[in-house]
C-alpha cells in the first residue's frame, strides 16, 4: 500500500494501521535451555556444519567447501569440492551436496564425487533438497538475485526471487517462483511437501503435482526464520537460524531508515539476525538496560539465537530446543535424526550438538 495512503488511514482510525509484530514464545515455543545442555561432537572450533545428514553408517556433514564423516568420535574428510558446500541429502548410496557455483554433485562413501546436475536454475543459493519416490529431488532456491550467503541482503531488499526446483537426472525445471527465501522442504503424506518460507515467517504444505498453485499455511505467523525441514516419525524437525526481534521489524517498515541504513553502514553491523555474535558490546539491540552487574539477560533481544523445533502432523510446535540469548549455541542451520537421537548443525556455534528423543 502506498505510504501516503496508509498513513492518511491512520490518521483517520488508529485501528486501521498495520505493522509488523513478532509474536511471542509461547506453547511449544516456550523459552529453555535444552540446547545448551546438549552434547558436543566436534572439536571446538574445528568445523563450521552447515547441514548434516545420516549416511554410510555415519554422520555426513557439510562445513566449508568439505563434505565430512563423523564415526566413532573420529572425522573423515570425505570430500573437498570446488565451492561452498551446503545442503545434503541422502539418496540411496549416495550423498547429494549442493555446491555453491557449482550445482548439485553426488558423492560416494570413498570421495568419489560426480556432478549430478549444474542447470543455472541450482548453481547457486540451494537452501535445501528432498528425495521423492520417483526418484527425482526437489530444492529450495532461496533467491534467484543472491549467493547461498547473501541471506540479509535478501531481507532487507524485500528480495522475493525464490524458487522450487525439480531435478530429474541431469535436468533442472523451475516447479515455483516469488517466493520469499524458500529455506526447506520435505515430503508430507497426501502427495505434498512441507516449505519453509523463511522471510513470510511460516512454512506452507504445496501438492507436489501443482507446486506453483497455491498453497496452504501448516504454521504461520512465526517468531522465527523457519529453515531445513526433516521428517520424524508423524511429524517434522525445522531449524531456525534466525529469530525476528522488534528492531529488524521496524527497520523493515521504515523504508528511508532502512535505505539509510544498507547505504551508510557495514553489512556486517545492520541491525538485522544473524548466527552468532561474538562481540555483544557492540551490538546496541543486546544493550539498553538489558544487563546487570555486566551480565546479559536471557531475554534480551536477540541478535542470534540458537532453536530447532518439531511440529505434529497437525501443524502444532509441539517442542522446542533453544540456547536463548545469554547462550553461545546459536545459529542452527540443520538438523538429522538418527533412531532415538537428534543431531543438529549449529553454524553459529560451530559444532555438531545431540540430544537424546526421549529427554
Amino acid at each position: 500500500m502506498n505510504r501516503t495512503v496508509a498513513a492518511i488511514k491512520e490518521w483517520i482510525n488508529p485501528a486501521w494501521a498495520r505493522h509488523r509484530t513478532v509474536p511471542p514464545m509461547e506453547a511449544g515455543l516456550r523459552p529453555n535451555s535444552r540446547l545448551d545442555e546438549s552434547r558436543v561432537l566436534l572439536p571446538d572450533g574445528a568445523y563450521e556444519p552447515d547441514d548434516v545428514v545420516p549416511a554410510w553408517g555415519a554422520l555426513v556433514f557439510s562445513s566449508g567447501n568439505r563434505v565430512c564423516a563423523l564415526r566413532d568420535g573420529q572425522v573423515r574428510t570425505v570430500a573437498e569440492l570446488d565451492g561452498a558446500v551446503g545442503s545434503l541429502t541422502a539418496v540411496g548410496e549416495a550423498v547429494v551436496a549442493a555446491v555453491e557455483g557449482t550445482g548439485l554433485v553426488a558423492l560416494d562413501e570413498s570421495g568419489s564425487a560426480e556432478e549430478l546436475c549444474t542447470d543455472d536454475a541450482v548453481s547457486s543459493c540451494v537452501t535445501d533438497i528432498a528425495a521423492l519416490p520417483d526418484g527425482s529431488l526437489l530444492l529450495t532456491v532461496g533467491s534467484s538475485q543472491e549467493r547461498a550467503d547473501g541471506w540479509a541482503r535478501a531481507l532487507v531488499r524485500g528480495d522475493r526471487s525464490g524458487r522450487i526446483v525439480r531435478v530429474d537426472g541431469a535436468a533442472a525445471r523451475v516447479e515455483a517462483e516469488g517466493l520469499a527465501w524458500p529455506s526447506g522442504i520435505e515430503p508430507a503424506p497426501g502427495g505434498d511437501v512441507l516449505v519453509s518460507v523463511s522471510l513470510d515467517h511460516r512454512i506452507e504444505r504445496r501438492a507436489v503435482a501443482s507446486l506453483s498453485g497455491p498453497a496452504r499455511p501448516f504454521v504461520a505467523n512465526l517468531p522465527v526464520y523457519p529453515g531445513r525441514l526433516v521428517a520424524a516419525g508423524d511429524g517434522w524437525w525445522a531449524a531456525a537460524p534466525y529469530v525476528r526481534n522488534r528492531i529488524t521489524e521496524l527497520l523493515l517498515d521504515e523504508p528511508e531508515v532502512l535505505a539509510d541504513m544498507t547505504a551508510t553502514v557495514a553489512p556486517r553491523d545492520w541491525f538485522v539476525p544473524r548466527l552468532r555474535s561474538t562481540n555483544p558490546y557492540t551490538d546496541t539491540p543486546q544493550m539498553g538496560q538489558l544487563r546487570v552487574l555486566g551480565v546479559l539477560k536471557p531475554w534480551a533481544p536477540a541478535r542470534s539465537y540458537g532453536l530447532v523445533f518439531r511440529m505434529d502432523a497437525g501443524g502444532r510446535v509441539a517442542e522446542s530446543l533453544q540456547s536463548r540469548v545469554d547462550g553461545e549455541r546459536h545459529g542452527v542451520t540443520g538438523v538429522a535424526v538418527r533412531g532415538g537421537e537428534l543431531v543438529v548443525a549449529a553454524r553459529g556455534y560451530r559444532n555438531l550438538l545431540a540430544v537424546d528423543d526421549e529427554e
